[in-house]
């Protein structure tokens, strides 16, 4: 008789608890369920999302490069169709940014520096790529300058950027105070570049030589100051020499 009023006190007890617990317990269990399943459809929808904007993409790129990169206007029309599908349906992948940023290199070479420039400012406003945002950045103040805006591409290489990034704004920098006929600034750009130039940017030394000792023709060479007595040196020549 104690055993069997003992296993009655326990199933009240159980009842008791269930009561008070159950409906937490059964409102956590579906609730884990809804966000385990909720999770496995958004990775499912998240790799269908991925899949179609790639598929789009190898479009993209097929009509791009057809006869060697130079597209009729049907297949640039094609391109251009699908680069605006991913823009306005995949506009933070790196699919959207490079369809992007190949127009606008199609344009550039088409003297298209308008539609070029526009291409450019998508992609840095809508790139979640930084390194991407700053190749933007720096073709489009080439393009802003090329179009007669200098002060405002000068405005955009301004500043601080990550060390790969900056021998190539100083160059950008340098082409763009030389426009303006600003030389000397140019020159020290362009020597800034050098200096900042990481090894594996070595490649680019040559180029940023050339252009720094272009300008420098205003400067006497080594040999001429040699030729140039002291006692026979102008003020203004002895200006120039320091």
């Amino acid at each position: 008789m104690a055993d069997h009023l003992t296993e009655e006190e326990q199933i009240e007890s159980l009842k008791r608890w269930w009561a008070e617990n159950g409906k937490g317990i059964v409102t956590g269990v579906v609730l884990a369920l809804v966000g385990y399943f909720g999770y496995q459809w958004w990775q499912g929808a998240e790799r269908a999302k991925a899949e179609e904007a790639s598929n789009l993409y190898q479009g993209f790129v097929e009509a791009v490069s057809a006869n060697e990169g130079a597209p009729d206007n049907k297949q640039l029309t094609t391109a251009k169709t699908i680069a605006q599908q991913l823009k306005d349906d995949f506009a933070k992948r790196i699919y959207a940014s490079q369809a992007s940023l190949r127009l606008a290199a199609l344009a550039a070479e088409n003297n298209d520096l308008e539609t070029a420039e526009k291409e450019l400012q998508w992609v840095f406003d809508n790139t979640g790529e930084t390194a991407l945002q700053l190749l933007a950045k720096r073709r489009l103040a080439s393009v802003m300058a090329a179009r007669g805006k200098p002060d405002e591409a000068l405005q955009l290489v301004d500043g601080n950027v990550p060390p790969s990034f900056a021998a190539l704004f100083a160059e950008t920098r340098g082409d763009i105070l030389l426009q303006k006929g600003e030389e000397e600034a140019a020159r020290a750009a362009y020597q800034q570049a050098l200096a900042q130039l990481l090894p594996e940017q070595a490649g680019s030394a040559q180029v940023l030589r050339l252009k720094a000792e272009s300008l420098a023709g205003a400067e006497p060479s080594a040999d001429a100051s040699d030729d140039t007595s002291e006692e026979n040196a102008t003020p203004a020549q002895e200006s120039d020499e320091q």
